[in-house]
């Protein structure tokens, strides 16, 4: 039975007050002994072994409660319940001035309607509130929609801000995760780049649930890419990760292109990539531009074939203002003149947005 949203957050503040809250567990125990207090009464039972071999047993009751048991349970049960409503009463501040958002984009029309949102766990206190950009219908349209696709990305830095509200850092949780084009996700970490501290969440195919990278699969480490002395101040990089990116394809798109690659031996398509192997990736990809820039790479045309949560945080580590240009493309199947007929610009100094970049095939050098 489906749960509304209203009944689901009363039965989150219940778990959240008596459940996993101390102040929910001191409330209890002192209402309890200030009502079961006045009931108690004591009983003795003892047995003796006397010198004939006679067990000689009794007891010593009380027919009432005593005056001073109940007492007792009363004023221990004051103290609990007081101490317990000051714990509430910082709890209820606390989630008052925390605001949890929970942003998610989504550009693919095979998904589950499953909200990130719901991913949040219930011990996480504050406001709950949500960033959802949906691209579905624009993605798979003429240019202008892409165009469109791509603006709603890039307004998510203006929304973000709206729902902070002026807030301490310190007083907010984010969480974000989505499922959409490569392009749009990369833009995504990006633009999120600036964030102190983000809940990453990746879609998980085989539980169909959002979960966290840290219960995901190590990966090995990717193969070094092969990069030469070029005359070229473009390259094409390819970094193939769940599944082996076709180089021929790629030819095709960007002829006559330095071609760079990073790779995994193997293909690892659907799984949720660790928090461990995310980190070293992501240092291997920054190592591989780096290397193209001191070979005079002004530019770089960015393949790439990852899970949706590492595309995301390879866009948090790219800086556009001290690294080339960096466009990333949508793989379109079935389109065997042009595989990758548009991409997306990175922000950079100068332009702080991300650009839909229309990829025309010329034979040309670069």
């Amino acid at each position: 039975m489906k749960i509304s949203p209203l009944m689901e957050r009363f039965l989150n503040i219940l778990e959240l007050y008596f459940r996993r809250s101390p102040a929910g567990t001191l409330l209890s125990i002192g209402a309890l002994l200030m009502l079961g207090g006045p009931q108690l009464a004591f009983k003795l039972v003892f047995s003796k072994k006397n010198h004939e071999g006679e067990f000689i047993s009794g007891e010593i009751s009380s027919a009432d409660t005593e005056w001073w048991v109940n007492t007792t349970c009363l004023g221990v049960g004051a103290i609990l319940v007081c101490i317990g409503l000051y714990f509430s009463w910082i709890l209820f501040n606390d989630q008052r001035r925390n605001r949890v958002i929970a942003i998610e984009l989504r550009g693919l029309n095979q998904t589950i309607d499953t909200p990130l949102a719901n991913a949040v766990p219930r011990r996480v206190l504050g406001t709950r509130d949500s960033i959802f950009i949906d691209v579905r219908n624009l993605v798979e349209g003429t240019d202008q929609q892409k165009k469109k696709a791509v603006d709603a990305v890039n307004n998510l830095s203006q929304l973000l801000a709206q729902k902070k509200d002026g807030r301490d850092r310190s007083d907010l949780v984010v969480y974000a995760g989505g499922l959409a084009p490569v392009p749009l996700l990369f833009l995504t970490g990006t633009l999120l780049a600036s964030e102190s501290a983000i809940n990453w969440l990746d879609w998980d195919r085989k539980k169909l649930d959002w979960v966290s990278p840290s219960s995901g699969v190590d990966l090995p480490n990717l193969l070094p890419a092969e990069i030469t002395p070029t005359r070229h101040t473009e390259a094409v990089l390819v970094a193939s990760i769940s599944y082996p990116v076709d180089l021929n394809e790629v030819a095709k798109s960007f002829p006559e292109k330095y071609i760079v690659e990073i790779k995994l031996e193997e293909s690892y398509p659907g799984l949720v990539v660790s928090e461990t192997s995310i980190q070293l990736i992501m240092q291997q990809f920054m190592k591989t531009i780096v290397s193209l820039q001191k070979n005079g790479i002004k530019k770089i045309h960015l393949i790439l074939a990852a899970p949706s949560v590492l595309s995301l945080r390879l866009g948090t580590s790219y800086a556009g203002r001290n690294m080339p240009t960096l466009i990333v493309y949508q793989y379109q199947r079935g389109q065997e003149e042009n595989p990758y007929p548009w991409g997306i610009k990175m922000p950079t100094s100068e332009t702080p947005s991300g650009e839909f970049v229309k990829n025309s095939v010329i034979a040309q050098t670069a």
